[in-house]
Order: structure tokens, then C-alpha cells, then sequence
């Protein structure tokens, strides 16, 4: 048997297609996408979390300082609008999918004259992925199967 460069060159091309078709059999998947090829993306909550009980402590009347105490400082502080506090919260998901609250309380002289809020948690959910310290590896302690 007579082997000769052009063979080898061959050989080499037929090496190298089969690698590339088996290697791009293997990235294929039902959806379209393996993943393989995919930066690893990580929930984000960015804001005030806040909750329906932060928030019935807040009442009519009350002053900048004490709306502070009860809600923290909120992430807008508007210059140019200073009869407003808007508390945002944005989570976005790892799947790119986000959620976003919003609690605006307005003032009247310094103090609350009115509170619009977005449907918030009754309280803190340990189930909530918005919860600072939330753990989707870990059950809550309150519903652990014993």
C-alpha cells in the first residue's frame, strides 16, 4: 500500500468533519439551546424590599423621619420633586424575566399625605426570590418536612 501526502491530507478532513459533526450533534437539544455555550446568569434584586406590614406602619400625618424609621431610605429621592419618596423594587429573574414594586408615599408640608403602592408580600416570604438572603437550594425551616 502506497501512501502518499494527499492521503493524509484526506484523512486528516475526514477526521476533522466527523469531530465537528459529532461535536455539533452534541449541542443540539429539544429547545434549540444545550446551555453549553451559555454565560451563567444569576438572579438580581436591586431596591427597597418592602412588605404590606413595613408598610401599615406608615400612616397620614406622619413625619419625613418616622416614614424613614419604618421604610428605610428610599432608593429615589427626587431634586426636583420633594413631596415624593418612591421605594422600587426591580428583580430580574436569571431567565430574564423581571418583576418590579413600586410603594410612592407623598408629603404635604413634611408630612404623609398619601400612600400608592403596588401589590406587596403580607410579610416576609421565605418563598419570596425578592427576599434579601433568599435561598432557592434551601426549604424554609417553617414548612421543612419532619
Amino acid at each position: 500500500m502506497i501512501f502518499d501526502s494527499r492521503t493524509a491530507i484526506h484523512g486528516a478532513l475526514l477526521a476533522i468533519a466527523a469531530a465537528m459533526l459529532l461535536a455539533s450533534a452534541g449541542c443540539a437539544s429539544g429547545n434549540g439551546s444545550s446551555g453549553l455555550l451559555k454565560p451563567y446568569r444569576v438572579d438580581i434584586p436591586q431596591g427597597n424590599y418592602l412588605t404590606r406590614e413595613m408598610l401599615d406602619q406608615v400612616k397620614p400625618g406622619m413625619r419625613r423621619d418616622q416614614v424613614r424609621m419604618a421604610l428605610g431610605t428610599p432608593l429615589l429621592d427626587q431634586m426636583f420633586r420633594d413631596d415624593r419618596w418612591d421605594y422600587v423594587l426591580r428583580y430580574q429573574h436569571a431567565s430574564g424575566r423581571s418583576e418590579s414594586r413600586l410603594v410612592t408615599v407623598f408629603f404635604k408640608d413634611d408630612r404623609v399625605a398619601e400612600i400608592r403602592a403596588d401589590e406587596l408580600p403580607l410579610r416576609d416570604d421565605a418563598t419570596d426570590p425578592a427576599l434579601p438572603g433568599f435561598r432557592p437550594d434551601r426549604t424554609p425551616t417553617e414548612i421543612k418536612p419532619k
